[in-house]
């Protein structure tokens, strides 16, 4: 690097900014006609951003992205912070969920968005592109202009942050903030750029490969029992992480006080998940309607209506819909719709379904309406329990 140019904080703020707005006026565009080929090209968008102020200022690319050999321990440790950070990720994720159903829609949207390319295209962007070009955005350029601030926890904390807002969705802001976190700290620790490079194209192929295919009708809010279930898988995580960062910190005594917080973590997240679990399902509420029924399907069925569901109070009610058709032949569409014809809730839900989602209810008469999609002229069974409750 020149020894009249040195790395300020400000020009990695300045790389963000420029992603951001090239997010909004180009990458969005792109990504809306092309697909998951839109993301690609988004990619080689903040790989050149990224390079600009590397190249203007002649900083050297072996100091913003070093590059050493992996060992064992590096390998291990990054292993063990991939699980952690998956299981938390994914509980802040629920969590989030089922505070703000309205987030289902942009996890339906991310499931279709998934499938407009083939599956191994689709693979290798995700992962390995994405994993190398935005890392050299986040742990390579803008990692490096903070490399003056003295506090490990604030370059941290700001690259956490940066993270998450650069995924430009207030629901996904802490999820990859916890992401963005555990990579930078790789960054530190092991001063190679491998390390977080593998770790987020890893991290997006596993999550990749779960939710591919989805049918994104079926991306629901996450109700609270799943939620406590989370917390109870969470208490893992403190202890995963405590033994990776003994692994990358071997030149140091073990410190007592992180390990105190893992057992303290690792008492209080199940603690919490079972008293969510059992508030849950302890007091189901007050029915609006709740019906159980298994009806006849055939490719002649009409739709059914049950009408008279009286609303007394405007308020948010819980909304709950299970469907199993077994032989997965038959499509079932929900609709619940207030008796002047505004539909508050409608779903193709497809022959396996599970619904439980917080809506806004006017006071007023409602009907619920149930219409088939099937080829067989046999009857199949479908299997329907739909509820509202306070």
């Amino acid at each position: 690097m020149s020894e009249n140019v040195k790395p300020k904080w400000y020009v990695g703020i300045a790389a963000l900014l420029i992603t951001l707005v090239f997010f909004i006026f180009a990458a969005v565009p792109l990504q809306i006609r092309f697909g998951m080929w839109g993301l690609a090209f988004t990619q080689l968008g903040i790989l050149i951003i990224a390079l600009i102020p590397a190249f203007l200022f002649k900083w050297k690319l072996s100091d913003v992205m070093p590059i050493k050999k992996v060992t064992a321990k590096q390998l291990l440790a990054t292993l063990l912070f991939l699980v952690a950070a998956f299981i938390a990720a994914n509980t802040v994720s629920a969590a989030t969920s089922y505070l703000f159903p309205e987030s289902a829609a942009e996890g339906a949207y991310i499931a279709d968005f998934l499938a407009t390319a083939p599956f191994i295209v689709s693979l290798i962007i995700i992962s390995v592109i994405t994993g190398i070009c935005e890392e050299v955005l986040h742990r390579g350029v803008i990692q490096y202009t903070f490399k003056n601030i003295k506090s490990e926890l604030a370059i941290l904390v700001i690259m956490a942050a940066i993270f998450g807002v650069f995924h430009l969705s207030p629901f996904r802001f802490l999820p990859t903030a916890v992401l963005g976190f555990v990579m930078s700290y790789l960054m530190i620790k092991t001063g190679n750029f491998l390390i977080p490079v593998l770790y987020h194209a890893v991290h997006n192929a596993v999550g990749f490969v779960l939710s591919y295919g989805a049918d994104a009708s079926q991306v629901v809010a996450v109700p609270a029992e799943s939620v406590g279930v989370f917390l109870i898988l969470s208490a893992l995580s403190p202890f995963l992480f405590y033994f990776g960062v003994k692994l990358l910190n071997t030149e140091r005594k073990p410190n007592k006080k992180m390990k105190y917080a893992a057992i303290a973590l690792t008492l209080i997240l199940p603690a919490l998940g079972i008293g969510i679990l059992a508030l849950s399902t302890a007091q189901p509420g007050t029915y609006v309607t709740n019906f159980s029924m298994t009806h006849d399907v055939n490719n002649e069925t009409p739709p059914n209506v049950f009408g008279n569901i009286i609303i007394e109070d405007e308020g948010t009610y819980n909304l709950f819909v299970s469907i199993n058709d077994e032989t997965h032949t038959v499509t079932t569409g929900v609709r619940v719709e207030h008796e002047d014809g505004e539909i508050v809730w409608d779903t193709g839900a497809g022959a396996e379904f599970i619904a439980n989602n917080h809506i806004d209810l006017r006071a007023g008469v409602y009907s619920v309406t149930f219409t088939y999609e099937s080829q067989s002229e046999q009857m199949i069974p479908v299997e329907i329990t739909f509820s509202i409750s306070r």
